[in-house]
């Protein structure tokens, strides 16, 4: 399949050329961005041509399905351009700015008969796919209750990338977005309510969520809560996940982990325990016993988009819906929307049932 490019930077060169290459049924096609020093780094790279504009790169280049990977504020017209144009669209997180985009977004890719996926890549991390899999097992038994969280030290308006520092009360859209998807996909069902509340901690006359706690009702009586505080100065984690089963709870640390624990406190087994992984640990605990289930790389990021963009290409090519639709990405943005007003009312906000 020839793949196009439209958003030639970090995105573009960090996460989706390094997968891409190594795919034997994807021919890069061409890239498209108004940067002449983008455009001069990306024909070095690719050895593949660089155009000013997306009609450029779509009437010149042929591409059949194009990878948006601008900021998310254009990401809703330059989708709908592309399929227009004819070509499928695997779009960057977050997917588009509102549900009433996504809804243009679906309904441009009914009318162009083409298909939309998003990089929602942590599905494809070992250490999260591992603790799906684990979810109903006979070890595990079914999920009972799941928590997230993400600790950093580093305050939404600090971002040093100017397009994020220019959104700081967006910090539950643009990196919760993540933690968000990545939940519903372990509860493999939607919510039906949210409930949720936002701070800029001590920062008075900020506008910013850069504390958030959201907590998550489901048809089957289960709850869920994320919990992001980028205001950490304590020891940080880019994401935390504590899968609570019938039989066991079910853990994934992503960011690196090095621990060594010595001696014997209470709840905890007498001796040595090491926990090493350069990118991130699963594990499963029940009781004192901890047996480790993933290890992530170092740099996981790249591989789990290419592991998600191959199955998205064979979904494309089949004009199936793929893997990571817009579909559910929509469905996240719902959800994140409904967060955004319950903390405006300090309500629970319902949420309608997905479409099937």
């Amino acid at each position: 399949m020839r793949v196009g490019y439209v958003g030639l930077g970090w995105a573009t060169h960090a996460f989706h050329l390094p997968g891409a290459k190594r795919l034997s049924s994807v021919e890069i096609a061409g890239g498209a961005d108004p940067s002449d020093e983008q455009r001069a780094r990306w024909t070095k790279e690719t050895c593949s041509p660089a155009f000013a504009t997306l009609d450029e790169l779509v009437e010149q280049a042929k591409p059949e399905a194009i990878v948006v990977a601008t900021p998310p504020d254009s990401h809703a017209a330059l989708c709908v351009q592309a399929l227009s144009a004819g070509a499928h669209v695997f779009c960057e997180k977050p997917f588009v700015s509102s549900t009433s985009e996504a809804d243009e977004v679906l309904a441009a890719a009914t009318a162009a008969r083409r298909q939309v996926a998003v990089n929602h890549q942590y599905r494809e991390f070992p250490i999260f796919s591992a603790v799906k899999a684990k979810i109903g097992s006979d070890d595990a038994g079914r999920l009972v209750f799941c928590q997230m969280w993400q600790l950093m030290n580093l305050a939404p308006w600090d971002e040093p990338v100017e397009w994020r520092a220019a959104m700081p009360n967006r910090t539950l859209f643009e990196g919760g977005v993540h933690l968000v998807d990545l939940l519903v996909h372990l509860y493999d069902e939607y919510p039906v309510g949210v409930y949720a509340q936002r701070s800029s901690g001590i920062e008075e006359g900020r506008e910013a969520d850069a504390i958030q706690v959201v907590t998550l009702d489901f048809p089957s009586g289960r709850i869920a809560q994320i919990t992001i505080d980028r205001l950490c100065a304590g020891g940080t984690r880019y994401l935390e996940v504590r899968a609570d089963c019938e039989r066991a709870s079910l853990r994934a640390s992503h960011g690196g982990r090095a621990l060594l624990k010595i001696g014997k406190k209470r709840a905890e087994r007498t001796g040595f325990h090491l926990e090493l992984a350069t990118g991130g640990l699963a594990w499963m605990e029940r009781g004192l016993r901890h047996t480790t289930l993933a290890r992530d790389p170092r740099d996981v990021g790249p591989e789990a988009t290419r592991r998600l963009f191959e199955k998205v290409v064979t979904a494309f090519e089949a004009n199936v819906e793929p893997p990571s639709s817009a579909a559910e990405a929509r469905s996240t943005l719902e959800v994140i929307e409904a967060a955004y007003r319950s903390g405006d009312t300090a309500a629970r906000v319902s949420l309608a049932p997905a479409p099937v």
